[in-house]
């Protein structure tokens, strides 16, 4: 994992711990990743067990077909959490999870009106989705074990 935008250039206020900071960066990265997937994996479970259940929300943002746009939203949500949990085509799992929770901000914000009080979630997990885009499933992932490069 590239830390260059995580690190400054002021020295630490206890530069005592920080091998402990070093050693705690990859399990933080790590526990940041994994309740990321998890938060998606749990929030897609009712639509992996009803795939067809969103299919009305989606036509009502104007996807269609809505069954299909369901399907994917299901396996986007779901599936892309597992994989991130896993740390396996983290990538390209966040990116497709980055996708949905953006326009899920565009829904609860504008759609339904909520602005950003009913859009918040959905933009600080983006943001965390976004950054596991840029970087990646860390040192502590299957991407790292099983892929050449990290996708």
């Amino acid at each position: 994992m590239n830390t260059k935008y995580l690190s400054t250039d002021r020295p630490l206020v206890i530069p005592a711990l920080e091998t402990l900071y070093e050693r705690l960066a990859p399990l933080a990265f790590t526990w940041l990743r994994v309740m990321c997937g998890l938060a998606l994996v749990v929030h897609g479970w009712p639509k992996i067990t009803n795939p067809l259940g969103s299919a009305d929300m989606v036509a009502g943002i104007g996807f269609q077909p809505a069954a299909f746009w369901s399907v994917a939203l299901a396996v986007t949500e779901f599936g892309g959490g597992l994989l991130i949990i896993l740390g396996l085509l983290t990538r390209l799992a966040a990116a497709g999870c980055t996708i949905v929770l953006l326009v899920t901000v565009y829904f609860h914000w504008v759609q339904l009106g909520q602005g950003y009080s009913g859009a918040e979630l959905s933009l600080i997990w983006s943001s965390v989705t976004l950054y596991l885009v840029a970087v990646g499933g860390g040192r502590l992932s299957l991407d790292r074990a099983l892929l050449p490069r990290n996708l």
